[in-house]
């Protein structure tokens, strides 16, 4: 049956715009659908943070095409906007006191023939990267961007999948893919539950600039109440992801910037020389969530939509990625063997693929994050003496750096650095207009209803 498009997208965000990208370059019809124009996405205050980008995640960026706007210098002069990690330095102690000297560090060298040469992976801005994606995104003539849209109903039947938007305007799919976030509406209205559980912390997140070069080392320095991490970006800066009680983060952010300063450079110390926050404050509750399945009837869930963890090891994006290159793989073979994208034996692939992977990722950081953020006597000291023992057995502390750069596991070739032809013809055709048919059904569970067809007309907003 003809649809609007192979794929409809729900959430442009990093994971979901690097779905639609993959998917879009191996030749399928893509509609990404946002509550937000792409423009407010891209304004600066949208979102503060930065992310890790492990090394196989930097190899998919090369392969979509997005890497060079990160990492070429501009004409004009400016730096490239993707900070290497070299090393990473793991440490224990106490805010304002010199960290325990049994330490854990890693050094990229040391697995320099298994990352080619690479770092350990990237530090970038989101911003930076939206706007790279966004780029991107606007030189695919099969992506069509939908938004701002707000969707009021979900309907599934044995042929595609349709989208009901407030004005009653609909679009259509052989596939849904819910890429909306930790709080999805797609996945609430599949019925699909989840298993969370709070963290009883809160991440404060800035940029500072500092008087020393840090080497494109990062520092993860574990303190009673959670991770301290200082993240190399490109120049003498560093992303900051200082993780705090509830009430303690609540209290650093009602601070005036000059005490906020002073209480910043009291965890960071000053073996970077002074430092100073050069970019507002954002704070953001930190909680663990895995959906209990990943896939309904023509959906699936990719992202943090399917599962969001702490930031303690830098992986969540990565994971995201991890969900985008595999799914894309999946549907090529698919379309290969004349299936239909939303079969639910090519979805279930998808679900065995990335399902285990997530949850063990899952449970290993929610373990790491309760073992380092307390200040238990002999769980402290044991843990000192964990970091210590993996520091002096190469082989143990060579496998978490291949791990941490995205390279243990079956990987798709997206993460690779193996590219997709770009196709042209069919695969790049924008949707034609389906006649609305008749035909009804039971509802499924969670209200993703279940009936005959639908029209085609595009919902109001901004379709670049």
């Amino acid at each position: 049956m003809k649809t609007d498009f192979d794929i409809l997208v729900v959430g442009g965000g990093l994971v979901g715009l690097t779905a639609a990208l993959a998917c879009a370059q191996a030749g399928f019809r893509i509609g990404v659908v946002d509550i937000e124009k792409p423009s407010a996405q891209l304004a600066a205050h949208h979102d503060g943070r930065a992310s890790a980008i492990s090394v196989a995640s930097f190899r998919m960026m090369r392969a979509l095409g997005v890497a060079d706007a990160l990492i070429e210098k501009k004409v004009r002069g400016d730096d490239t906007h993707a900070g290497p990690i070299r090393k990473i330095l793991v440490s224990d102690g106490q805010a304002g006191a010199t960290p325990s000297p049994l330490t854990l560090f890693f050094d990229s060298a040391q697995i320099a023939d298994a990352n080619d040469g690479e770092p350990l992976g990237y530090m970038v801005e989101n911003r930076r990267m939206r706007h790279a994606l966004h780029a991107e995104a606007k030189k695919c003539e099969n992506i069509t961007w939908i938004a701002p849209a707000r969707i009021k109903d979900i309907i599934a039947d044995d042929a595609k999948t349709t989208i009901v938007f407030d004005d009653d305007k609909t679009l259509s799919a052989s596939l849904l893919v819910a890429a909306d976030g930790r709080n999805s509406f797609v996945r609430r209205k599949a019925g699909i539950g989840v298993m969370s559980w709070p963290c009883h912390q809160k991440a404060i997140v800035t940029t500072v600039e500092h008087e020393l070069p840090h080497g494109d080392i990062a520092h993860e320095l574990f303190l009673p109440a959670g991770p301290f991490a200082i993240l190399p970006l490109t120049g003498n800066r560093a992303s900051i992801v200082w993780t705090e009680t509830p009430r303690a983060a609540d209290a650093a952010m009602a601070l005036d910037d000059e005490s906020f300063a002073a209480e910043l450079s009291r965890r960071f110390g000053d073996f970077l020389g002074w430092v100073k926050p050069i970019a507002p404050r954002w704070c953001y509750p930190l909680s663990f969530q895995h959906a209990k399945t990943y896939v309904g009837e023509r959906l699936v869930l990719v992202g943090d939509a399917a599962h969001a963890i702490h930031p303690i090891a830098g992986q969540g994006f990565n994971m995201g990625m991890r969900d985008g290159a595999a799914l894309a793989e999946i549907l090529v073979q698919a379309r290969a063997e004349g299936r239909d994208l939303g079969d639910g034996f090519v979805l279930a692939q998808f679900e065995a693929w990335r399902k285990f992977d997530n949850t063990a990722l899952t449970l290993a950081c929610d373990m790491f994050n309760r073992l380092f953020s307390n200040n238990i006597a002999p769980v402290k000291h044991a843990r000192r003496i964990g970091l210590s023992v993996v520091d002096k057995l190469p082989p143990v502390r060579q496998f978490f750096m291949k791990e941490a750069s995205g390279q243990i596991g079956d990987l798709p070739p997206l993460l690779r650095g193996e590219a997709y032809k770009r196709r042209g013809g069919s695969g790049s055709e924008r949707p034609g207009n389906i006649k609305r048919r008749g035909g009804s059904g039971s509802e499924r569970p969670g209200n993703i209803k279940r009936r005959g067809g639908s029209g085609s007309d595009r919902p109001g907003g901004v379709v670049l």
